[in-house]
């Protein structure tokens, strides 16, 4: 992936963005932080937050005049959070300073004129860098207008305090009568930059006599004057008098932020201007959903030291206050996205990760399991008020693997494996309706409709055929989406190869198919294609469809379950929504429907790429309600089965697949595996009548199970021909292990890239398979050693830490 690509995506994402009122603060401090702390009670780490960007803490936290409550999003609802007045609870109620650890003395020197606000907080940040500061100010000015602030709002040994802080960090107070005494007498030279603090008692800065001190006007953004060395700040750039909010006090600090950063760069030789975007208030990209917070009055005052409607204050009550913040930040996709949420990071995060795994030519590469547990599903997009995909992120991620020949074979095999077999001979065939030699359209009902339910896929292409004018053939076989989500485009072409040529050959007629993800994948690889929905078909037939099934036995409310891949197929999700009343079924819809459907843990492959988190998105699928639901994708079905939600597939209200089509089991991959051959047979030889060469018989003994091992083969994606693979090796003589102590045996086979191992113990009957296990890797063979017990494994040259386990050492 190109950097200019990747910094294309990570724009887009906003969560790392600042909230509103942290972009408002000069001092940029983190709200968000401060308020959860008091809404916990916890005093001294609220103040730490504080400290850490705030010069004079116990000063300004107690006078700032919070222009972050101008632009909290809470006034949307109700009113700002009372930040200010939480501030000053906090700083009343902790005594704990941060200690500072100075560096060490440089040789320059700064100069500063007046004791005012703003030249408190340059000699504060100056010092902490290293500098040694001198401040000189009228007599009994030192600390300028702090000195006439009520004992209510700063104590004047709150002021002594902070004072004395800094002459801990080195600055020195001297008194002097006039600004000129600093700037022409010889002292001047004495310093390598001046400030001069235009908010010290006296005149204001528009009034100083410019022409006696020799100092011209100061730039705006670095409160330099074109006199080298000479800063000015602390005051009011609207004209508005000082102690107007606007212009005091945060405003006046904040000035002398700036300007010790300017002097800072100045003495350090380094640009004055360059990489200073975000310093002071800035404007943020931002944006919070507040449809879901819910309206809650102010409970603090002003200044908190009274509750809004004049009770007195406790730690509960500006506990609740602090709890009015929403904490704003964008997460839209982090909420809706057990995949994004998993990880413990957000999309511009995940984008640099991945940008930084493809980039790596040695080492470990981290991302490889962000990159394949995308489910692909487009919800991240749909709620991103930016269009944010991690969809197109990954998959580009993949195809950029799989190019460079770094995409781990484990990630896809089995599922790449599985579309092979579909499109395979073994269950691939297409035919135009019986007794007919060309098609008006084409049924393709998927290889997943057909792997859960063949019979009913069978029973509604007879209907259609029936009741749709004109004659409908039968393609099966997949649609190639494994290949595209596994990042192969290619081997996506080669799955849908024998599909688009009698299609071709058939004239190219309209393709009705009864998956989602078909009709997606289909239109995408096809261009020109024309894709109808088996639904919307079914409603133009409504007149024909037979009565609900009264074996349902539904809840009285039940909800629709809408695929990922049908999140923008609105004319789809509506013929569903038809078809569903027209069975007499009341329909409360869940909160993920529609264009904020969510996957069902099986789409993007990460069924196959991370287990665990597929098996978490299902469960929180399935917990999203207590009505039964009804979906028209056979793998969304099967795996709310298989997780013991009682589901139906859409066709089920009419040709339902069993007795009781809600409890019907999760067929599993063996199932689904096996279900396409039997279903090419049974449909070849009842509906035209053919008889289709049956595999020949390889002679295989029977298996019989243990109970478990059906589960494990299905969690670990072993199906039984791979057990039988393994026999039919062992019965050659290769070598084997001897289990002892359960008397049975164990072999292993690597046909390809996968070792499979089975414990089993050979019966009259047949096979009696005790346990089964799989992984990628290498057996070292030494026949000097075997058979043995399971400790001769070792000598065998079993290296592999998951095999010795397995052998039982």
């Amino acid at each position: 992936m190109e950097k200019t690509r990747l910094m294309q995506f990570e724009k887009k994402c906003i969560q790392e963005e600042p909230p509103f009122c942290r972009a408002a603060c000069p001092f940029h401090v983190d709200v968000k932080a401060f308020t959860q702390h008091m809404a916990e009670q916890q005093l001294d780490r609220a103040y730490k937050i504080l400290e850490k960007t705030l010069p004079l803490p116990r000063i300004l936290a107690r006078i700032c005049d919070h222009p972050c409550e101008d632009h909290c999003i809470r006034s949307q609802v109700d009113a700002p959070v009372a930040v200010g007045a939480l501030e000053r609870i906090c700083a009343a109620g902790t005594g704990k300073d941060k200690k500072h650890f100075l560096p060490p003395a440089k040789t320059q020197t700064v100069g500063i004129w007046g004791a005012g606000l703003s030249s408190l907080v340059a000699a504060w940040d100056l010092s902490l860098k290293g500098y040694p500061v001198t401040v000189f100010h009228r007599s009994g000015s030192a600390g300028g207008d702090l000195l006439t602030l009520s004992e209510d709002v700063l104590p004047h040994g709150i002021l002594a305090q902070e004072m004395e802080r800094l002459t801990s960090f080195g600055v020195t107070f001297q008194e002097a009568d006039a600004a000129d005494q600093v700037f022409k007498e010889d002292r001047a030279e004495q310093f390598d930059a001046l400030y001069i603090g235009c908010d010290a008692p006296g005149k204001p800065f528009s009034h100083i006599d410019w022409e006696s001190t020799g100092i011209p006007r100061i730039e705006a953004f670095s409160l330099a004057a074109s006199e080298p060395g000479i800063f000015a700040g602390g005051f009011s750039r609207t004209g508005k008098e000082k102690g107007d909010k606007q212009a005091y006090p945060i405003a006046f600090a904040a000035q002398g932020r700036k300007a010790a950063t300017s002097i800072d760069r100045l003495l350090s030789g380094v640009s004055g201007t360059a990489g200073r975007e975000r310093e002071g208030a800035v404007s943020t990209r931002l944006t919070t959903d507040i449809s879901r917070v819910v309206p809650q009055k102010r409970i603090l005052s002003a200044f908190g030291d009274t509750r809004a409607d004049g009770g007195a204050v406790s730690g509960e009550t500006a506990a609740r206050e602090a709890g009015r913040c929403i904490q704003c930040d964008c997460s839209r996709c982090i909420r809706v996205c057990a995949y994004i949420a998993a990880f413990k990071g957000h999309p511009g995060q995940y984008a640099r990760e991945i940008y930084n795994n493809a980039a790596i030519v040695m080492g470990e590469r981290k991302a490889n399991l962000l990159v394949n547990s995308c489910s692909l599903c487009g919800l991240c997009e749909t709620v991103c008020p930016n269009d944010f995909s991690m969809a197109d992120l990954c998959l580009e991620a993949r195809r950029d693997m799989v190019e460079k020949g770094r995409m781990p074979v484990s990630a896809h095999a089995f599922a790449l494996q599985e579309m092979a077999h579909a499109s395979g001979s073994r269950c691939f065939f297409a035919r135009h309706a019986p007794g007919k030699d060309r098609s008006d359209r084409l049924f393709f009902p998927g290889c997943q409709l057909l792997g859960s339910s063949p019979s009913q896929a069978a029973r509604v292409y007879e209907f259609v055929q029936i009741h749709l004018a004109g004659p409908t053939g039968l393609v099966t076989g997949c649609c190639g989406a494994p290949a595209v989500w596994a990042g192969r485009p290619e081997e996506a072409e080669q799955a849908i190869a024998s599909f688009t040529a009698f299609w071709e050959s058939a004239g190219r007629p309209p393709v009705m198919t009864a998956c989602p993800s078909c009709a997606v994948m289909l239109a995408q690889q096809l261009p020109g294609i024309r894709i109808t929905s088996l639904y919307r078909e079914l409603v133009s037939l409504a007149a024909h469809l037979p009565e609900t099934a009264p074996a349902l036995q539904l809840s009285e409310n039940t909800s629709i379950v809408d695929p990922c891949t049908a999140r923008d197929d609105a004319p789809v999700q509506e013929a569903v929504r038809t078809l569903v009343r027209s069975a007499g079924l009341t329909l409360q819809e869940l909160t993920a429907a529609g264009k904020l459907t969510e996957c069902c843990g099986f789409g993007g492959l990460v069924f196959n790429a991370n287990p665990g988190l597929s098996k978490t998105i299902i469960q929180g699928r399935a917990d999203q309600s207590g009505n039964d639901y009804i979906t028209y994708c056979a793998m969304c079905r099967d795996r709310l089965a298989a997780v013991g939600k009682p589901a139906v597939h859409l066709l089920d209200l009419f040709w339902p697949a069993g007795d009781r089509p809600a409890d019907r089991p999760d067929p599993g991959f063996s199932g689904r595996h096996d279900n396409l051959v039997r279903a090419r047979h049974w449909m070849l030889s009842t509906l035209w009548g053919e008889s289709p060469r049956d595999t020949p018989s390889d002679g295989s003994r029977p298996l019989h199970f243990a109970p478990g091992v059906n589960q494990i083969m299905e969690d670990a994606f072993i199906l039984p021909e791979d057990i039988q693979a393994v026999l039919a090796h062992y019965e050659t003589g290769t070598p084997h292990f001897e289990h002892r102590e359960h008397d049975s045996c164990i072999a292993f086979y690597r046909p390809e890239n996968v070792c499979f191992w089975v414990e089993f113990q050979e019966k009259p009957s047949g096979y009696q398979v005790l346990n089964t296990w799989s992984h990628r890797m290498t057996v070292v063979e030494d026949r000097s050693h075997i058979p043995g017990s399971p400790a001769d494994a070792r000598a065998g040259g079993v290296s592999c830490r998951t095999c010795q386990k397995e052998l039982g050492y």
